[in-house]
């Protein structure tokens, strides 16, 4: 038998929640960034936080959490209170690849999160120092098959591992593969001569693109983007059916209340289908990209088996 004290504190409990849910956020509601700070989802992240402290009435600070290719964070945005105060800006790394690439990820990218909203489809670029002895993919693919296992890369995340064993697969190059905890390390290595090229988002490299200090030979996607108009396509510099892209989105723990998930999803989606959001992506060479939580979800799960064939074809132990 229910005892009749937990009968008659139901009704009241149940009100109760439901004012919190309602008044939400009443304190700060903090973002997990799965990677440093001058990372591309750092950036991301920091815009939206200033914008979503207007939209929500409240301070959203940006809390980085980088190392083992966004595993830590993404532990720790699982195991977080499903209270509305925690938004994970996870990508394909912690998402999608992180599952197939380490036996123990030490969370489920299904099971453990509620997705909120995509925030953009990210173009990735070859990039090679200016002082490079390749000033075309196709002299980049003659230089590496003249000089096996003579240049090292650069890898910071999941889409570039992905990227870069694309391009090896399909160019047959040997080249040795240096692991980096951020992508602004990498482009440091990058830079300094350490490593020779990175397959790389390319938010942390504008600057450098710019400068001239860095050079980029070639682009992931089938089109050409936006930030880099003159830069050719991989497909386009010889490279047949490569197309290929990583991504950016908005999670909070499981079991978060729904009523929280949708207004988080509402107030994201509105920053970034805004001509502010649309300018700011197309300048970090990313497309700014919303979704439902129903479409990221499917979206994710479409993704982790990409993922998985991603790492079968190309032949890379899990850690």
């Amino acid at each position: 038998m229910i005892p009749r004290r937990a009968l008659l504190a139901t009704p009241l409990a149940l009100p109760s929640l439901a004012r919190t849910q309602e008044a939400w956020p009443t304190r700060p509601v903090r973002i997990l960034v799965a990677f440093p700070a001058g990372s591309g989802t750092d950036t991301l992240a920091r815009f939206y936080a200033e914008r979503l402290s207007r939209a929500l009435g409240q301070p959203v600070p940006v809390e980085n959490m980088g190392g083992a290719n966004g595993a830590i964070a993404a532990r720790a945005a699982a195991r977080a209170a499903p209270d509305g105060y925690t938004l994970f800006f996870g990508t394909v790394s912690t998402h999608a690849a992180n599952p197939n690439l380490l036996r123990e990820p030490g969370y489920d990218p299904i099971r453990d999160f509620a997705p909120v909203s995509m925030i953009t489809i990210n173009g990735l670029g070859l990039l090679v120092q200016k002082d490079f002895p390749a000033r075309t993919l196709q002299e980049f693919i003659a230089h590496a098959r003249a000089n096996p296992g003579k240049l090292n890369y650069g890898v910071a995340n999941a889409g570039g591992i992905g990227g870069t064993h694309l391009l090896v697969k399909a160019t047959g190059i040997q080249a040795e593969q240096i692991t980096y905890r951020g992508t602004p390390a990498a482009i440091t290595d990058l830079l300094g001569g350490r490593i020779q090229f990175m397959v790389v988002d390319l938010g942390p490299a504008v600057e450098h693109l710019k400068a001239g200090t860095l050079r980029c030979l070639g682009v992931s996607t089938a089109r050409r983007l936006e930030m880099l108009p003159d830069v050719p396509t991989m497909q386009e510099g010889g490279i047949a059916g490569y197309d290929f892209a990583s991504w950016n989105a908005v999670w909070m723990p499981a079991r978060t209340p729904p009523e929280i998930v949708g207004r988080a999803n509402r107030a994201i989606v509105a920053i970034g289908e805004s001509e502010e959001a649309k300018r700011f992506c197309a300048n970090m060479g990313v497309q700014s990209t919303t979704s439902t939580p129903e479409a990221l979800l499917e979206f994710n799960r479409r993704d982790l088996q990409t993922w998985a064939r991603i790492v079968e074809e190309a032949g890379i132990a899990k850690e």
